[in-house]
């Protein structure tokens, strides 16, 4: 019985390529991932109720960049975790191991300082770049999405020499919690959460697994604006 236990644990090591587990050097990744969109299905690599064999096989589309340069992508991986979707300016770490075709990256450990998972994600680079906005991802030209973000910065710039931008301060809460939140087809965060917006219309979503979609599309103002959603299961009893 402990022979067949052991087999099976290296069976599913063996059997799980795309993670890791390792201490890293950063400095050896030096490009940067934002993943945007995914979709998973799930799988068990092998027949055993003794220990835990769930796989994740991921498709998705985000950005990689190396500081200079941004380009979409497309990936998959075969994974006992699914790895998150990244936040408004948040990136993972990552390299090439085949150039244009497999990325290495890094998935920080929860509540572990220097400590990463090794995802390795096969990939197919476009041109363009992807971009967020209210009607979801939108892949754009180099010259276009670079024209974009000028126009960004000089409004920051124009800002930070005027006044300070109206905001509002949302409060979202859901019942249950820990759902995804969505602000104009970014992911923010989790509930509960509060941001600090622009006045003006925003379409606020919430996702949660089990449930179904949650959307307002709301005009906040200045001050303080707590938003509750209800959300309604999928499959109700």
């Amino acid at each position: 019985m402990k022979l067949a236990k052991l087999e099976c644990l290296i069976l599913f090591f063996l059997l799980s390529p795309a993670l890791a587990l390792a201490a890293k050097d950063t400095s050896d990744y030096p490009l940067r991932v934002e993943l945007l969109s995914n979709s998973a299905l799930t799988y068990r690599p092998y027949a055993s109720s003794g220990i835990a064999n769930f796989m994740y096989r991921v498709n998705g589309r985000g950005n990689v960049g190396d500081g200079t340069a941004k380009h979409a992508f497309d990936f998959k991986y075969d994974s006992n975790i699914r790895v998150r979707l990244t936040l408004r300016n948040e990136t993972y770490l990552a390299k090439w191991k085949k150039p244009q075709h497999e990325l290495e990256v890094l998935v920080p450990e929860i509540g572990k300082d220097g400590r990463y998972q090794a995802c390795d994600m096969l990939t197919t680079v476009h041109e363009g770049a992807l971009v967020r906005t209210s009607q979801g991802l939108i892949e754009m030209s180099q010259d276009d999405y670079k024209a974009r973000q000028e126009r960004r910065e000089a409004a920051k710039a124009a800002q930070a020499q005027g006044q300070p931008a109206a905001v509002s301060n949302l409060s979202v809460t859901s019942n249950p919690d820990s759902a995804e939140i969505e602000v104009d087809g970014a992911l923010m965060g989790t509930t509960p959460s509060v941001f600090h917006l622009d006045v003006g219309t925003h379409t606020i979503t919430l996702h949660k697994t089990g449930y179904k979609p949650w959307e307002r599309k709301m005009m906040l103002v200045t001050g303080e604006i707590k938003l509750n959603a209800d959300l309604e299961p999928e499959n109700p009893k």
